[in-house]
């Protein structure tokens, strides 16, 4: 690959790296939908982050009748977590089938060679650049469709 074609490669693997993060994100937001509902999962998410919060405080107070009060709602955050943790349980499969793209598509296209370049560091081989995209995309994707609030 000629330096030339860095630019389009970059480009290239950022659109399949963004369409894959709206992708997943679009399936598991469908997925909490269909699951246990959006408000009820919200709802879940607010009240098992309070428990942590206040537990979290409780132990740094070393306030050992607050941790008690607390213990006892223990197996109801447990049962919260695993009801939101279903989502992302179905979707881990379609998660690990985007692998397939690497093979199929990327590794053969591009092989070792560097697909971005970055002042300092050189070229970045299509994986990392990949993975550093995935990451990237994959917040903003879960922000834009409301899986992880903006706070």
């Amino acid at each position: 690959m000629l330096i030339t074609d860095i630019p389009l490669a970059t480009i290239i693997v950022m659109i399949i790296a963004f369409a894959v993060s709206f992708l997943n994100m679009t399936i598991q937001r469908l997925l909490i939908n269909r699951m246990c509902g959006w408000e009820e999962y919200k709802a879940m998410r607010r009240e098992t982050a309070e428990y942590q919060s206040q537990l979290l405080q409780a132990m740094r107070a070393n306030d050992t009748k607050q941790i008690e009060k607390l213990k006892k709602r223990e197996s109801q955050i447990r049962n919260m977590q695993a009801k939101m943790m279903k989502p992302q349980t179905v979707l881990l499969p379609i998660s690990f089938s985007y692998v397939i793209i690497w093979w199929v598509f990327l590794i053969p296209v591009y092989g070792g060679n560097a697909v971005a370049y970055v002042p300092g560091f050189g070229g970045i081989p299509v994986l990392i650049w990949y993975m550093i995209c995935s990451f990237f995309f994959g917040t903003l994707a879960s922000r834009v469709i409301g899986i992880t609030p903006i706070e």
